[in-house]
């Protein structure tokens, strides 16, 4: 009997072992920027799976127990359990292995300024940048031509003394922790746009499954000195501030949604809208969108439209004190007003476009899909000139922000 019961101890254990490697990748998994709103938008079933098999395993080895002279159950909880322990660590390991990898030198990087440094704008003329989203560089489905054209035009306006910097503001890849997309990514980039000043956000498909890394590796610029005009330093590498005379750009991390915007983050951003002069003009930018018109996504059953944690939780802060925030997130172009600022959409860098719109959001003014390009923003002297181009620089829609 003693013996009998030695043997079930020691499945309990391995269960256990099973459990606890399972949770341990998925504590790993949850801390890393991103995971929490992949699962919370739908694509939880890998995750709640793997947990419950993990918790299968332990249930089987404790039923062992219980039953001593179960001989065969002790088999079965134990062939469980060692398969569970080979999926975590297969599973862990392919992630780590990628995610944590090798990372390309750092001349591949494209330009990348320090934000504190701001935007010198030659005299003669305004302020003049463009901004994109979504590229997707390393999908099959992208637009790959639409996207290497608008690089080619942003490279031919620098040569020209016609663009001052470009923003782009994520989803460079499909899955960010792996190392294949951003090789694409920083080549095309470095040879299609080599002397253009590029200023990057993190995208939700760049932060997955501990892509952050990457992200920070390929076009982050770390946490340094305040800039000039910045009420504090900026509490994080997916934060950031770029003053241009007048006109102020503000990074907000938001891959998915609020889910990784710390506490600290959010007292930052705070911060930086309360010190910019109300004549100035504040440009919020985001990955995910506030204001968006949409469709429900037929897989997971989400509102991929008027992103509702984000106006809820986080619009608040913005509205009446940004003149214009700029997100991308899906694949439209579109101009809001609402709640008394300019909210615009330009997931048109390349990435598959996303299904027609089965929701208007309130205040929309002008919507696309289908067309891939950017938004370029000018400041002349009756304002901030926002002009929607396609990838050829044709005009698709333009508006004007007011001076004060």
């Amino acid at each position: 009997m003693h013996i009998v019961i030695g043997k079930a101890r020691r499945v309990i254990v391995i269960g256990l072992a099973a459990f606890c490697a399972v949770a341990a990748l998925s504590v790993w998994l949850f801390t890393r920027p991103g995971t929490i709103g992949l699962y919370r938008w739908g694509y939880g079933t890998p995750f709640i799976a793997l947990l419950g098999l993990g918790a299968a395993a332990l249930a089987i080895a404790i039923a062992s127990a219980r039953f001593p002279a179960a001989k065969a159950l002790r088999v079965v909880s134990v062939v469980v359990s060692c398969l569970v322990v080979v999926l975590a660590a297969g599973v862990g390991g392919f992630i780590a292995a990628n995610a944590y990898g090798r990372l390309p030198p750092a001349a591949a990087r494209p330009v990348l300024p320090d934000p504190a440094a701001g935007i010198a704008v030659p005299p003669g003329r305004g302020l003049r940048v463009a901004l994109s989203s979504d590229p997707h560089f390393d999908r099959d489905l992208s637009a790959h031509d639409a996207r290497r054209r608008i690089l080619r035009l942003a490279q031919e306006e620098r040569d020209r003394g016609e663009l001052d910097a470009f923003f782009m503001l994520g989803d460079f890849v499909e899955q960010g922790f792996m190392a294949s997309g951003w090789d694409v990514v920083q080549s095309e980039v470095r040879e299609l746009a080599p002397r253009v000043p590029f200023y990057a956000l993190m995208g939700n498909h760049d932060a997955m499954l501990g892509g952050a890394r990457r992200w920070l590796s390929a076009l982050g610029v770390e946490p340094g000195r305040p800039a000039s005009g910045e009420a504090s330093a900026r509490p994080s590498p997916y934060m950031w501030r770029v003053n241009a005379g007048t006109v102020h750009f503000i990074a907000v991390d938001l891959p998915w949604g609020p889910e990784d915007l710390s506490k600290a983050e959010r007292a930052w951003l705070e911060d930086q809208l309360a010190s910019i002069p109300a004549a100035d003009f504040t440009v919020v930018l985001s990955h995910s969108f506030f204001y968006c018109s949409g469709y429900v996504d037929e897989s997971t059953g989400m509102p991929w439209f008027d992103h509702a944690d984000n106006l809820r939780l986080v619009a608040p802060m913005l509205a009446g004190r940004a003149d214009l925030v700029v997100s991308g997130h899906n694949h439209y172009m579109e101009w809001i007003e609402a709640d008394g600022t300019a909210w615009a959409i330009v997931g048109a860098m390349g990435g598959k476009p996303d299904p027609e719109p089965t929701h208007v959001s309130p205040g929309s003014v002008w919507f696309a899909r289908g067309e891939y390009g950017r938004l370029v923003l000018e400041l002349e002297p009756d304002g901030l000139h926002c002009s929607f181009e396609d990838d050829d620089g044709e005009t698709l829609f333009e508006r004007t922000l007011a001076a004060d």
